[in-house]
């Protein structure tokens, strides 16, 4: 719609003249109608777009697109199956190319001491040159490369345990950010019909005063009441807008993108059978946290196996061939350059680690019980998160049941005491009092519906199926 205005004020300030002049009126009406015959399909696709209804299943896709958050564990992962390919990779032989070009200085021998003049072996050529290769393909070296390609898989699993917990948090915060737009705007709804009542009564109040039946504070305090709820339809206005900015960010709108969501506070689909112990069961299997502590204690323990590798033998076979100048390998020697490959196994053993690994092996064997330890509390962790939302899960259904009681009572009681009151039977505070009454009871089943919901979308978060 912007662009159309944009498109439309430009041929406006073209043509103005000759309009005002009555001259090529024609003309004008031909490009207009076709610049409206090129705009109206995109105009009629930026409205349709606009308009699209929002499930929070849509939102949720939508946030696992753009979240920039889970856009940067994405890249964690990768990094990681890198890491694994770059450990795999260290099973190959090694193979190393090298060449050097020098000059050889004169060389003095000291016959009679360092403090006599010396005497000068005599050297025709003083250019040395070598260009060699090498190769080393390990055959043991306690497992280590073995340990390296698991630790790296130990950490990939890590990354993907940590994205599987940041989708679900992610999953709960869009949950959050639709339910208040979807709260708010309830809100704004019940507020509206108590408006309208409002000023249906304040409409009655007023001809009473003008008849003199009422006293002015009657007439006030109605007006009081209109205004306060006014001032609240605001409120709610403004708590959508901001709920929907960041909604918007998380989904990758524009700050302002207009939302039309597609789902309602009530809900029929959840699972509302699942015990306690069902939850804490599949918060066991399938929770990140879960997972999470389970690879800590495994990266633990691959630590542990390392430090002991560290004291085993090393065994590998090796290969050298080089062309040097001059031949000074073997005697006797020859200013003449030379090929010289050599082939063999090599068997190294560091003796040192005997007794320098000690402190070292003791600090991992303490590793891994600190990740038992964290593991361990991890799961009372869960279970007393689950205790709570389910609690909270199954007080939020019954206050369900209770709100919509409480709503025919109040608005019950509303109807008799506005009766009463125009037939002055009653205080115009009884009658306030009642209204405030229902729409309290409105506002509480509205909050009862949301938080249930909440609650709900917080267990499958901790059991990981959110």
């Amino acid at each position: 719609m912007a662009n159309y205005k944009k498109y439309a004020s430009k041929i406006n300030k073209k043509f103005a003249p000759e309009l005002s002049e009555g001259k090529n009126m024609r003309k004008v009406l031909g490009l207009l109608t076709v610049s409206l015959s090129l705009l109206t399909p995109c105009l009629a696709q930026e409205m349709k777009a606009d308009s699209l209804p929002l499930s929070l299943e849509d939102a949720w896709q939508r946030a696992d697109d753009y979240s920039l958050e889970l856009r940067s564990k994405r890249l964690d992962q990768q990094i990681n199956n890198e890491h694994i390919q770059d450990a795999q990779q260290q099973r190959l032989p090694r193979v190393e190319a090298s060449a050097s070009y020098g000059k050889l200085a004169n060389i003095p021998v000291f016959v009679d001491g360092i403090l006599n003049e010396p005497e000068y072996i005599p050297i025709e050529d003083h250019s040395t040159y070598d260009v060699g290769m090498e190769a080393y393909f390990n055959l043991y070296n306690g497992h280590k490369t073995k340990l390296a390609i698991e630790k790296a898989r130990s950490q990939a699993d890590l990354s993907e345990h940590i994205a599987q917990a940041t989708q679900s948090e992610i999953h709960y915060e869009v949950a959050q950010y639709y339910l208040d737009i979807l709260r708010s705007k309830e809100f704004g709804e019940i507020i509206e019909h108590n408006i309208a009542r409002n000023e249906q009564r304040l409409s009655q109040i007023t001809q009473l005063y003008q008849n003199g039946v009422v006293l002015k504070s009657d007439l006030l305090r109605a007006q009081l009441q209109l205004s306060q709820q006014k001032i609240n339809r605001q409120k709610m206005l403004n708590n959508v807008g901001i709920a929907s900015q960041k909604l918007n960010q998380i989904l990758g709108f524009e700050d302002n993108h207009p939302l039309r969501l597609a789902d309602s506070i009530s809900f029929t689909t959840l699972d509302s059978e699942r015990q306690y112990a069902d939850y804490v069961a599949l918060a066991m299997e399938q929770s990140p946290f879960e997972k999470m502590a389970e690879t800590q204690i495994s990266l633990s323990e691959l630590n542990e196996q390392e430090v002991k590798a560290e004291k085993r033998p090393r065994i590998g076979l090796f290969g050298e061939y080089s062309y040097s100048y001059p031949q000074i390998m073997l005697y006797p020697y020859s200013n003449s350059p030379y090929l010289l490959g050599v082939a063999g196994i090599k068997i190294s053993y560091d003796l040192s680690s005997l007794y320098t690994h000690k402190h070292k092996h003791a600090a991992a064997s303490l590793q891994v019980q600190q990740q038992q330890v964290a593991k361990a509390n991890t799961e009372e962790s869960l279970r007393s998160k689950i205790k709570t939302a389910y609690l909270h899960f199954r007080e939020d259904q019954d206050n369900i049941d209770v709100s919509k009681i409480n709503i025919q009572q109040a608005e019950e009681n509303y109807r008799i005491v506005h009766q009463t009151y125009f037939n002055k039977l009653s205080l115009l505070t009884d009658l306030l009092e009642a209204d405030t009454e229902l729409l309290r009871a409105q506002f509480d089943l509205v909050n009862n519906y949301i938080s249930a919901r909440l609650h709900f979308y917080q267990l499958q978060k901790i059991t990981g199926q959110l």
